[in-house]
Formats: C-alpha cells, structure tokens, sequence
C-alpha cells in the first residue's frame, strides 16, 4: 500500500469555513487507486487541526472547529503538507509569535500551502519573497502591500512554485486542493476523488470563474 500523507490545517479564531473544510475535503474523500470509498484505511491522506491552544477555534460567521494538537505539539510531529487558511481573522496572526511558528514549520515541511488571505501568514513570515504567488482578489490590495517583495499574481486561483502552492479566495482553494492531491498521489486519484465528492474541478489555474 502506498504512503499515507500527513496535512496539518492551522486553523485560528475567525478562519473563513470554505478556506478550511473545501480544502479539507479534497484530501479527506480520496481514496488509493482500486480502493473504494467505503473500503477501510489506511487512506492516502491524514489529516490534523492546528491551533495555538487545544480549546475550540471560531470559524467566521460558521461552526467551531476541534483542534488535534497545539502549534508546539506540531513542531514534534512530521508533515508532508501544511496550509494556512484565510478570512477575517488573518490580520490578528501576523503577530510574532505565529510567524515564528510558521518559519520553524517551514523548516520542516516539504509543502506550504495557503487558501485566500492565508498568503499574507506566508509572505509576512518571508518565505514568498521574489516567488509568484495567489490570494484573495478582493483583499488584494491589502495582502500585496504586506510585502511588496512577493510576485503576486492578481489573475491565478492558485500558483504552484514548487515548495509553496498560493490559491486565490475561498473556493479556489478547493479547486487547488484537488490540484494537491493530483500532484502528491496522481491525477487518477484526483479525479475520482472530484468524481466522488460531485465537483466541478475547475482545473486550470489561469481560467477565471464568473463572478
């Protein structure tokens, strides 16, 4: 059986739902190739809730969000991919200590990945500096003069640069989960895997959604 990959969520007081729970989904209803849906694990992916306490995290205007294990608790554990969502409460974790953690992680995770405003916790730590990179199209502006040094791309709903993978808003993380998923376990995998979750993968990059 294949590797089972390991994806740390960070998720923090007043993350936008989609931002976490349609990336999340991507990686949680794929199966193996030959495996069915209902077949028991292990599966490709594994998938844990970080936060800075073990105490329910508020998502904005939407449900709470149980955490697995702390922001330390993770720095002991190994990752194969972490991904810092977006929404109202970014700006309140680009205090020192969260970008701190953010580096140490990077240090140690071979994929960084971000969902929306979830850029600006990157690019604040200075991991995107001179690289391409992906946020939300409507805080734009914002996200971009936090660190002027990023390439940002206002057209992308994601940007894979290798180590780091940027989505656009909301939805247009989802659309870079499945993306993921291809990309670490193959793009039959990935396409199943949109099959079974009834999803209409937008899997071009460069092509914009109606809005």
């Amino acid at each position: 059986m294949p590797t089972t990959r390991k994806i740390g969520v960070f998720v923090y007081e007043n993350f936008e739902p989609i931002d976490v729970w349609g990336f999340v989904q991507a990686f949680a209803i794929a199966r193996f190739f030959g495996q069915a849906y209902g077949d028991k694990g292990p599966y490709p992916f594994n998938i844990s809730f970080i936060a800075k306490t073990i105490d329910p995290v508020h998502s904005y205007n939407g449900p709470r969000v149980a955490p697995d294990m702390t922001r330390e608790e993770a720095l002991t554990e190994q990752f194969d991919v972490l991904v810092i969502p977006g929404g109202h409460g970014t700006q309140d974790v680009l205090d020192d200590a969260t970008i701190a953690w953010v580096r140490a992680m990077d240090a140690k995770v071979p994929l960084m990945a971000s969902v929306c405003t979830g850029a600006a916790v990157l690019a604040s730590a200075g991991l995107l500096d001179g690289r391409p990179a992906a946020t939300n199209h409507n805080a734009f502006s914002w996200v971009a003069s936090l660190r002027p040094a990023v390439v940002w791309d206002r057209i992308s709903r994601w940007v894979d640069t290798g180590k780091y993978v940027t989505s656009a808003g909301v939805s247009s993380g989802t659309d870079m989960a499945f993306y993921l998923v291809a990309r670490l376990c193959g793009q039959a995998v990935a396409d199943i895997a949109a099959a079974e979750a009834e999803y209409h993968w937008q899997r071009d990059p460069r092509v914009q959604q109606p809005f």
